[in-house]
């Protein structure tokens, strides 16, 4: 059992050791579908949260379009911080 774990530790350090450790190759397309993503699903979200409180209270445009702005807003704060993790 010791045996096994020195073996798993000695490869750990082994790996750790490796100046030539490869970062992963950032793609575009999946840097495009992930902004794209982070922008449409707040949006989504929050204009679906909206339209299930206007119907619940009865009231039309209200809590739609304070769920659709919010939404617009988170989704471009992902942005921005996604865009900052990038650099």
């Amino acid at each position: 059992m010791t045996k096994r774990i020195s073996e798993i530790e000695k490869k750990i350090k082994e790996i750790e050791s490796n100046k030539n450790f490869k970062q992963p190759k950032i793609n575009g397309f999946g840097v495009g579908m992930k902004v794209s993503l982070d922008l449409i699903s707040p949006i989504v979200v929050g204009v679906l949260i909206g339209i299930g409180f206007d119907n619940f209270f009865l009231t039309k445009p209200i809590f739609f379009i304070i769920f659709l702005l919010l939404g617009i807003v988170a989704g471009f704060m992902n942005i921005i911080k996604n865009m900052k993790k990038l650099k």
